[in-house]
């Protein structure tokens, strides 16, 4: 089988030569954001709470990579996440955010990963400086957050599910409106590779 049948020679080289420029450009782009993020690393013993997966510091506003906290479409919601990140963050030294070698491994995968920044907020991951513990799993198994699947790989499904069978967090405020949230969190965009995702 031949590729690009009856396109002359001088065309399938030069067709070559701009996907390789291409691909290369690409590649370098996307190592330059990954290295800025790597770098980063903010700290904070009272961050400021945005809501429930949103987090600013002095020098930076953060998304916490993987969960997904209700919003302002789930306002009683979104005030509880806010309220119960302050109280933990509070609690276990503020919040330490950076890109960690889970989110390198996860933005390697071609599963439509996040980039280093959204809407001007750098998407990193967090610690409770106090005991290390990672925000977006203790969110997610307090039931204040749901697993952002295309984000985590899948990483907070089960602690999701211990969370919505004991009714904990939110779960025990507005079932269904969490499983709204997570069932909406859970779909991967068409073109993503789902292999690698847990179900």
């Amino acid at each position: 089988m031949k590729l690009f049948p009856g396109v002359p020679r001088h065309q399938k080289w030069m067709m070559g030569v701009t996907f390789v420029i291409v691909a290369v450009y690409s590649i370098s782009h996307n190592k330059a954001q990954l290295a800025e993020a790597t770098k980063t690393r903010l700290t904070s013993p009272t961050p400021r709470i945005i809501d429930g997966d949103t987090v600013e510091f002095p020098n930076g506003r953060v998304r916490i990579v993987g969960i997904d906290a209700p919003d302002d479409d789930r306002p009683q919601l979104k005030a509880i996440a806010t309220d119960a990140l302050q109280r933990l963050g509070a609690r276990d030294g503020g919040l330490d955010c950076s890109a960690s070698m889970f989110d390198y491994a996860l933005r390697r995968e071609n599963q439509c990963r996040t980039d280093p920044k959204s809407y001007g907020r750098l998407n990193l991951s967090c610690r409770f400086p106090a005991n290390k513990a990672s925000v977006g799993a203790s969110m997610v198994a307090q039931g204040y957050a749901v697993d952002y699947r295309m984000y985590s790989g899948g990483a907070y499904v089960d602690l999701m599910q211990k969370a919505a069978a004991q009714r904990a967090g939110l779960w025990g405020v507005d079932y269904e409106g969490m499983r709204q949230l997570a069932i909406e969190r859970a779909s991967v965009p068409d073109g993503c590779a789902v292999e690698t995702i847990k179900k």
